[in-house]
């Protein structure tokens, strides 16, 4: 594993993507509302995690589970087939939105962990999954992240990640990096209702 791989590599994404995107309802979108169609579209996810050493970490996940329209729970623990529960620590997960749309008010509060609680506010610094002792990868700590995979009606595919601390970032193919689209924060009185972020709703990047 790179050492600059501290979150969820772009790699991983596009091959969970591969798998997730090809499944039944996972692009089915209501062409008109752009809002996902109840009994047709579905959301897909998985859980994402790392195992091995600290000379040697790689990236998994489970097999995905299917969701309704709207939301998607991943497992919570994994059972490896290689490694023994004290060499894999659970990073987050990752799921589709069949019309593409940013993360949720749900998906920003779902961390498998109960370091901190999201209903009272987002971390104050990114988390590092623990096991209990944390994941490690040539003295580099992971960060614990989320992601989300949707293609737009023109076939291009949008990749995102999400931390804890409520950074939102989405993966640019020609600039080849990652790029910060805000900072955001679940809105509690009403889960349903876009994430207040600092700069207002976020504008996805089209290329």
């Amino acid at each position: 594993m790179p050492v600059e791989d501290r979150s969820i590599p772009i790699d991983l994404l596009r091959d969970v993507a591969d798998a997730l995107l090809k499944r039944p309802g996972a692009r089915t979108c209501d062409p008109a509302t752009r809002r996902p169609i109840q009994g047709l579209s579905t959301e897909y996810c998985a859980t994402v995690y790392v195992t091995g050493g600290r000379e040697s970490l790689s990236w998994r996940v489970s097999e995905p589970v299917r969701g309704s329209h709207a939301r998607c729970s991943a497992p919570l623990q994994v059972e490896d087939d290689d490694h023994p529960a004290s060499q894999v620590w659970v990073v987050g997960f990752i799921h589709n939105h069949p019309c593409g749309s940013p993360p949720s008010s749900v998906d920003l509060l779902a961390w498998p962990t109960d370091a901190f609680d999201p209903m009272t506010a987002m971390a104050v610094v990114r988390l590092v999954p623990g096991n209990p002792a944390p994941a490690l990868f040539k003295g580099v700590a992971i960060e614990m992240a989320s992601a989300l995979v949707a293609e737009r009606g023109d076939g291009t595919r949008v990749y995102l990640r999400y931390f804890p601390t409520g950074e939102v970032e989405q993966w640019s193919g020609r600039r080849r990096r990652w790029i910060l689209l805000g900072t955001c924060a679940p809105t509690l009185s009403r889960l349903d209702a876009t994430p207040r972020c600092t700069q207002g709703p976020l504008q996805l990047l089209r290329e």
